[in-house]
């Protein structure tokens, strides 16, 4: 799925660096709990997008426990009430690796098109699944990018592979 959230009356939610990291150990443990495939996330001031995949079909309940979860620590932070996010999220069904791909390609380029980075900096972005492309080693367990490598050309998660999906992307953003 593509799912998409906006703050409530398109507010900012996520303007400190802060709240970004809180809301993304909430989706680490949604990812957790439910079992998901994250294939590509992206937090902006005012909304985020995931491409995720469900197998055990479980979006509805992962969803909740997520947007319930970092609404109750939002607001408790805040030492205030209400709603956080406008409405429910809209998921969109991907099907395919290439679907999920140019998803992820998306997202990934979501900073630039805000014009937050250059799109030679796109992967310095640091609340985006492409931060971590090119620290395998250390990428959560639950982030999955093969399906944007492939996408991008079949590439492999290898430094050539890595380097050449960055150069897609680059080109993307032209």
């Amino acid at each position: 799925y593509h799912v998409i959230i906006r703050g409530n009356y398109r507010a900012d939610i996520f303007s400190t660096a802060t709240t970004k990291d809180s809301f993304l150990n909430c989706l680490w443990q949604a990812a957790d709990k439910a079992n998901w495939r994250l294939h590509a996330y992206v937090l902006m001031r005012n909304h985020y997008h995931l491409a995720v995949e469900t197998p055990e079909g479980n979006l509805v309940e992962g969803m909740r426990w997520l947007q319930s979860t970092f609404a109750n620590r939002f607001n408790r932070l805040r030492d205030e009430s209400g709603h956080v996010f406008q409405g429910r999220y809209r998921a969109i069904l991907l099907e395919g690796f290439a679907a999920v791909g140019a998803v992820a390609h998306y997202l990934h380029l979501n900073p630039v098109r805000a014009r937050i980075v250059a799109a030679d900096e796109a992967g310095k972005y640091p609340h985006s699944s492409l931060v971590w492309l090119d620290r395998p080693k250390q990428r959560p367990a639950r982030l999955d990018l093969s399906a944007a490598l492939q996408a991008a050309g079949s590439l492999t998660d290898t430094p050539a592979g890595r380097s050449r999906y960055r150069a897609y992307l680059a080109w993307l953003a032209t």
